[in-house]
């Protein structure tokens, strides 16, 4: 049996943790640039908001929502204190995003718990959780890591739902229990109380695909021909279809593998001057590059990308001559990058870049047409700025160029620059 642990409205309820007064209002927990909601609390998903969505859409379903910066330091706290929890009772957890866990049961000392026992013991690790952490939990049982994803969706918040391992064959329509008995299921009466798109991985487009062949539940995805799912999906539809009915084939893996790239973005309102989006270009690669560095890695490619008014993406890929781990000698790449991407008369909504191809870093060769004593100096600056980020955060020091972009936090004000 696999478990799957996932905080419920994350980002809105570690606003509510910091401020307690927040509790039972309706909370909109924005992105950076605050033009998207990126959690909202269940007070106003009750109205229909939804994860996504653009805040002045959902200010049409709640006026009176409250409209609050996400916290991203404090997120990355409550995440590391949820994971220490789960690592106390768990040997094996493999974390698929800041929010969301899983677990294998069968790792614990002694084995699966008994099935009748199931439901108990995850409604311990949400008790156990909640009192630690102060945050709420829901927790999906199931024999494969699909049925636990969705199992762990289906009474949020705080729910604990399982589902048995093993399928039975559906009922008649219409007759029979489709609910099961308290919170433990049998797979066939799960799916066929799931509608296709709360499967994982049923996105729209697949979703069209489903509706034209008449498969509306879960359950019907569950019993389509493998053939159709095949032409339709490819390989990833064969195997998503054998997790539906309890087949083990995706395994809970710990990420051993070291980081492949580092990314960063923000929306903001249309935007079409270019000092600003270069501000928010070299912002972004501050982050990255601090964020690399304490990872002791360096870049062999650069990516950058704007987002203009419609929605739509216009990106770049560089690869690099070498691998790079200063900020000095990356910003020649992301500029020429920006360049590319940048028209006068565009109007744009999102900027963002990535460094990815990680090697280890610094072991450095120089290359006949550098300069050693500037290459040197360059390294010292990118040291001193480390130390300045680690002792006083990241916004302690900016670049000139940078002070466009305003920070959500009072410290920002007054920034020291360095050009």
């Amino acid at each position: 049996m696999i478990a799957h642990v996932d905080a419920d409205s994350f980002f809105a309820s570690v606003l509510v943790r910091q401020n307690p007064s927040l509790k039972g209002k309706p909370i909109l927990a924005l992105g950076m640039g605050g033009g998207c909601v990126i959690a909202a609390s269940y007070e106003a998903k009750a109205k229909g908001v939804k994860t996504g969505m653009r805040v002045k859409d959902a200010l049409l379903l709640v006026p009176d929502a409250l409209r609050l910066p996400s916290d991203f330091r404090e997120t990355g706290l409550a995440s590391a204190q949820i994971e220490s929890v789960l690592r106390e009772m768990f040997p094996v957890i493999e974390q698929m995003s800041i929010d969301e866990w899983f677990v294998d049961l069968r790792a614990l000392a002694g084995g699966v718990p008994p099935s009748t026992s199931l439901e108990a013991f995850g409604r311990g690790v949400r008790s156990d959780v909640l009192r630690r952490t102060g945050l709420s939990v829901s927790v999906g049982l199931a024999p494969s890591k699909l049925l636990a994803k969705m199992a762990s969706e289906y009474r949020k918040p705080g729910g604990v739902t399982v589902i048995a391992p093993t399928p039975l064959p559906p009922p008649p329509r219409g007759e029979g229990e489709r609910g099961g008995e308290g919170n433990n299921l049998q797979i066939h009466a799960f799916l066929l109380d799931r509608p296709a798109a709360a499967i994982p991985g049923i996105g729209p487009r697949r979703l069209a695909h489903c509706e034209s062949n008449g498969w509306h539940t879960a359950w019907d995805v569950a019993q389509a021909p493998a053939e159709e799912l095949r032409k339709l999906f490819g390989r990833p539809g064969v195997e998503m279809q054998r997790e539906l009915l309890g087949e083990r084939v995706f395994d809970v893996r710990e990420d051993t593998e070291p980081q492949q790239s580092i990314s960063r973005a923000r929306s903001f309102p249309a935007e079409g001057r270019r000092d600003v989006l270069w501000a928010h270009m070299l912002r972004h690669l501050e982050y990255t590059v601090l964020k690399m560095r304490r990872m002791r890695q360096a870049a062999r490619g650069l990516s950058a990308w704007l987002r203009d008014a419609s929605f739509a993406y216009k990106s770049t890929h560089c690869p690099l001559p070498r691998p790079l781990e200063t900020e000095e000698t990356l910003q020649p790449f992301l500029r020429r990058c920006f360049t590319e991407l940048y028209e006068p008369r565009g109007r744009y909504t999102q900027a963002g870049m990535a460094l990815w191809k990680l090697v280890p870093g610094g072991k450095r060769q120089f290359s006949l047409f550098e300069d050693p004593k500037n290459v040197l100096r360059e390294e010292k600056l990118q040291g001193s700025l480390d130390d300045l980020h680690e002792r006083f955060g990241r916004n302690a020091i900016t670049r000139g160029s940078a002070v466009h972009v305003k920070s959500a936090t009072k410290r920002n004000l007054g920034l020291p620059i360095y050009e």
